[in-house]
């Protein structure tokens, strides 16, 4: 599972919820469980799942090639592993909004702006990370172009070779 598909599920559910988050908590675990199906939380973690079963299939094949494909795997990507995932994520919204917090944000998700919010946040997190790598990408460059000038690395970009130390001699 690549980091960045983690990156953006748990962006994705941070999003959901960040703009209200009440400390006090105590919202209803049927209206938290309403709000989850409303921004399609479980599509989400299904989505997830199979990303991140398909990568732990490939690291079995070569690490344990005397199972089946999905041997492993499908206990992250059945629809029960999903649920749990999701049994897991309630208490957390509980614990974090109100229950006028959650039905605020249920409300928004129901409204053409925040449906739209929906189907534009995979969009705009794939971008974002994009813009993100790029500069990461140009930002170690530049430092090993640094650290060239500076001598701590040789012009291909690998640690110079260390001169060799003398033998002490047997006197």
């Amino acid at each position: 599972m690549k980091m960045r598909q983690w990156m953006a599920a748990g962006t994705l559910l941070l999003a959901i919820g960040t703009a209200t988050a009440a400390p006090q908590g105590g919202a209803g675990a049927a209206s938290v469980r309403q709000l989850l199906a409303a921004a399609h939380v479980d599509d989400l973690m299904q989505q997830v799942a199979q990303q991140m079963g398909q990568q732990i299939d490939v690291m079995v094949k070569h690490g344990m090639p005397c199972l089946a494909p999905g041997a492993v795997s499908s206990v992250l990507t059945s629809p029960q592993a999903v649920q749990k995932m999701i049994d897991l994520i309630v208490p957390i919204y509980r614990r974090n909004f109100t229950e006028q917090d959650v039905k605020g944000l249920l409300a928004f998700y129901r409204t053409p702006l925040g449906q739209k919010m929906l189907r534009m946040q995979p969009v705009i997190m794939r971008e974002s990370m994009q813009a993100g790598e790029q500069f990461g990408r140009e930002q170690v460059e530049q430092r090993i172009g640094q650290l060239k000038t500076e001598g701590k690395l040789d012009t291909a970009g690998k640690c110079p070779v260390a001169p060799a130390k003398s033998a002490p001699s047997g006197h």
